[in-house]
């Protein structure tokens, strides 16, 4: 056990760090808490789940101290430990030793512990370890009944508080390892509801009243506070759960019906009109007026502006460097960004993949039901371009730093498929910029994030592919100017590379994927559009085109874009 003041710094730091981003305790109540324990000399079996709680912030302090390198990052480090990952890894192991007990009272820290380490595991551990804990962390929830509301409890009440917001955050936590890892939600949609969470004396952002320049817009009619991020956060996580959920219920037939068509056309209309709605009641300075969401297909936006410029524009940064508060709200307002952006793709995704499919060039669509899945392909392109702009170095020192890095990820695997589709065109140059930005910012930041690590490898062997075909397409004359991805004769689906396969050969140190290009193009026959002119309304729905009838890669959030995302998740503990 480290001493009482190393243990006190380590939950200081957390609560710097994390708690803006993973919000289940109370500040106040919870240090008053640790300090009582700290004084003690000796504990009970009933401070077991007091201890296992406080030990588990104290881990993931530490592990947020860890990532600042910076000259007073090491110095406050020094003072803590002289090894301070094993030290880590001791705080880890000591909460692991106690987990079943813990499990077995079946109370809210039970729930917090495991939604932390789960957190932990996600981001600087092991994927199959974050996706089970929590799993467990959903059950913990149930167990110790958090997810229901009462009548007696006082809505004002630190303890009513605490319960809601670690059961809001459960949601949270689930669907988004739901969503990263493309498996079912552990959570009964029937008892899914967010409980309502009020104003607390933890809750007020020192020095926002001049940033809020209209209060009576905001969540709950009231000015913002810090709740107002997370409330958000936990409106949006309801949409893309209700995406997921969506999408795995719809079953096409194969080969997939006009009718089937248009009830998945439908159902991401219906989810991009939610998703519209959300962004409707984002309060200052987290609504559009201030350059956060812009990602609107309709609106012709060349580049995408700064959240709050008084603060976020380089000009401003200082000011907002300087206020802890503000730098907080300003991380804010880009984690929404991104997640924003992210469950756009998400949920344009299975029109993404319908109008990259053999499928597609097959038949003969209705203008304006090709006009929609073109407009699909439009916004996720556009999406994720949004999230390659993400200021990821702004966030070096921060926790959250791999959370941007899975989006970043996605957003590089979308980014890839422009310059097989559109060779040589501004959305081909503006993809491989986004790329671009994408791999230099996880080579700059390498050594501060295994997901970083793994990003920069996967993404650059991914573009070199899609460079190669871009440039393949250029030296076939006989090949029109748009051409489709590589498509394979025996599937029909769209291909690709083996990322998991290239993980695992980089963890062995093998020949990387990038070398086995050549032979990969050759072994597969790229899908030739009519030329411009042809038969057919557009040059993308020319009847003659054959295609093998299994169209398995056609279900939602199934294959192929799951298992390049999925391949990532598994390769990021190598």
């Amino acid at each position: 056990m480290p001493p009482r003041s190393a243990i006190e710094t380590l939950l200081r730091i957390y609560f710097e760090k994390m708690h803006w981003f993973i919000w289940i305790f109370h500040e106040p109540s919870f240090m008053a808490q640790a300090h009582e324990i700290l004084s003690v000399e000796s504990w009970t079996r009933q401070d077991m789940r007091k201890v296992v709680v406080m030990l588990t912030v104290a881990a993931l302090g530490l592990k947020c101290a860890v990532q600042n390198t910076s000259p007073e990052g090491r110095r406050l480090l020094e003072s803590i430990s002289s090894d301070p990952q094993d030290l880590v890894e001791q705080l880890i192991g000591e909460v692991r030793l106690h987990l079943l007990d813990l499990l077995d009272d079946a109370c809210i820290e039970t729930a917090q512990v495991t939604v932390l380490l789960g957190g932990f595991y996600i981001f600087h551990g092991s994927p199959s370890l974050a996706w089970s804990t929590i799993g467990m962390s959903v059950r913990a929830a149930y167990g110790s009944a958090i997810h229901c509301a009462s009548d007696d409890d006082p809505e004002d009440s630190v303890a009513t508080q605490v319960r809601r917001r670690c059961w809001n955050h459960v949601t949270v936590a689930d669907t988004f390892a739901s969503q990263i890892y493309g498996r079912p939600a552990s959570i009964d949609p029937a008892f899914s509801e967010l409980l309502p969470l009020t104003q607390m004396d933890d809750t007020v952002i020192p020095g926002l009243g001049d940033l809020s320049e209209n209060p009576d817009h905001s969540v709950e009619n009231g000015s913002v506070t810090a709740l107002t991020f997370h409330w958000l956060k936990y409106k949006l996580y309801e949409i893309i759960r209700e995406t997921i959920s969506t999408f795995r219920l719809l079953r096409p037939c194969s080969p997939m019906s006009i009718e089937d068509l248009q009830g998945l056309i439908d159902a991401v209309q219906r989810i991009d009109s939610r998703l519209k709605d959300w962004t409707k009641s984002l309060p200052s300075p987290f609504d559009k007026s201030n350059g956060i969401f812009n990602a609107d297909d309709d609106e012709d936006v060349q580049t995408f502006a700064s959240p709050f410029p008084r603060f976020f524009d380089p000009q401003n940064s200082d000011a907002a460097a300087d206020d802890p508060a503000l730098r907080q709200l300003r991380f804010q307002a880009w984690l929404l960004q991104d997640t924003y952006n992210a469950a756009v793709v998400l949920a344009h995704r299975p029109l993404l993949e319908y109008r990259l499919s053999s499928d597609y060039r097959r038949v003969l669509l209705p203008k304006p039901v090709a006009d929609l899945i073109d407009r699909s392909f439009d916004v996720s392109i556009k999406a994720a371009l949004n999230i390659s702009k993400t200021p990821v170095m702004q966030f070096e020192h921060e926790f959250c730093l791999a959370f941007i890095f899975i989006h970043l990820f996605t957003a590089g695997v979308i980014l890839c498929i422009p310059p097989t589709t559109h060779p040589h065109s501004s959305m081909a140059h503006e993809a491989k910029a986004g790329v671009f930005r994408i791999i230099q910012a996880a080579k700059a930041l390498r050594s501060h994030s295994q997901i970083a690590r793994h990003a920069e490898e996967l993404l650059s062997d991914l573009l070199k592919q899609s460079l190669y075909r871009e440039v393949d397409l250029a030296f076939k004359e006989d090949r029109p100017t748009e051409s489709g991805l590589v498509v394979s004769a025996a599937q029909g689906g769209l291909q690709f590379p083996d990322l998991r396969q290239a993980s695992m050969n980089k963890s062995r140190g093998d020949t990387p994927m990038v070398d086995q290009t050549a032979s990969m193009a050759d072994a597969h026959g790229f899908v030739q559009p009519p030329a411009a002119g042809s038969n057919g309304p557009t040059e993308w729905t020319d009847e003659s085109y054959l295609m093998n009838t299994d169209v398995s890669y056609l279900q939602p959030l199934d294959l192929p874009l799951d298992e390049t995302f999925g391949a990532f998740g598994q390769g990021e503990s190598h």
